[in-house]
């Protein structure tokens, strides 16, 4: 199955394009910003290196969050997009999801605030690699709390717990994607943001008429 991985919800604008289990092209370019302008180029640079046609894709993955808010939205909106298009499914996977998990119960975890004293982190605990619960941002408590009776920890670093460093990619996308047979109900590409914005909408002051 060819299957297209999608990663911007970080500091970087990640494609991978994957023929099964193998990789045929993946490229990453860091970046803080600018991943709307940046993503369609960089797809279209991995056809053509790959010498593949957007037509012939068979399934699209996209990391959903949590993460760089405008990430998010620039990822899901063009697999969206593009799924549309060539009438292809299209697989959400969560941030933590695309660590690249194995078998067992594990837990995923990646620096979300970095203000002290507040210091958190998106969490979320997998079955197998596949998400058992939605993500959270969890501070310190929230995150030893979830990792009592999971086999191992992966991500990036989480208060005083022992962590095997791992990132999300848009290879670990793809590679999710496939765990899926063609009849399966797949994991939606719904943004998934973990907190509420922070932006407050304004409040609307009475209207006074003269």
């Amino acid at each position: 199955m060819l299957v297209l991985g999608i990663n911007t919800v970080g500091s970087a604008c990640d494609a991978a394009l994957l023929d099964g289990a193998r990789v045929i092209a993946s490229r990453s370019e860091p970046m803080e910003q600018g991943h709307d302008a940046r993503l369609a180029p960089l797809v279209a640079e991995l056809m053509a290196e790959a010498a593949v046609s957007v037509g012939q894709l068979e399934r699209i993955a996209v990391i959903i969050g949590p993460g760089s808010f405008a990430g998010v939205r620039v990822g899901v909106a063009f697999a969206r997009g593009l799924a549309l298009v060539l009438d292809t499914p299209v697989v959400g996977v969560t941030s933590l999801e695309a660590l690249g998990a194995g078998e067992g119960r594990t837990l995923g975890v990646l620096p979300a605030k970095r203000r002290p004293p507040e210091v958190t982190w998106w969490a979320q605990v997998l079955e197998n690699g596949i998400g058992a619960e939605t993500p959270e941002e969890a501070d310190s408590d929230r995150v030893a709390m979830m990792a009592r009776g999971v086999s191992m920890i992966l991500g990036g670093e989480a208060a005083l717990l022992p962590v095997i460093s791992a990132a999300p990619t848009a290879i670990n996308a793809a590679r999710f994607a496939l765990r899926f047979d063609s009849g399966d109900a797949l994991p939606p590409p719904t943004p998934v943001y973990a907190r509420a914005p922070d932006a407050k909408p304004q409040a609307q002051r009475p209207v006074t008429l003269t």
